[in-house]
């Protein structure tokens, strides 16, 4: 079964909360030394509360965010750009 991805669209660039058994941040931080990190995540599992968790803790409109699953192509093509941080 396919899990929940919550895309938050910034500045031209996308970060990713990952709703599967280890649910995680994946975020871009365009412009800073250390572009991706990677951070547990600690809030709802669901994804609509995630959604609207994600947008009130970083104080943006709730219409950057996205809720999508593991398949969705933007998703797919964007993950391996997170893999060093996993070293």
């Amino acid at each position: 079964m396919a899990y929940p991805v919550i895309i938050r669209r910034h500045m031209g660039y996308q970060s990713y909360l990952v709703l599967d058994d280890h649910p995680r941040e994946l975020l871009r931080h365009p412009g800073f030394q250390e572009e991706y990190s990677i951070r547990d995540w600690l809030g709802s599992t669901d994804p609509v509360d995630a959604r609207e968790e994600w947008s009130e803790m970083l104080a943006e409109d709730i219409d950057f965010y996205d809720i999508v699953d593991q398949d969705h192509g933007e998703y797919r093509a964007e993950l391996s750009q997170w893999d060093h941080c996993l070293k």
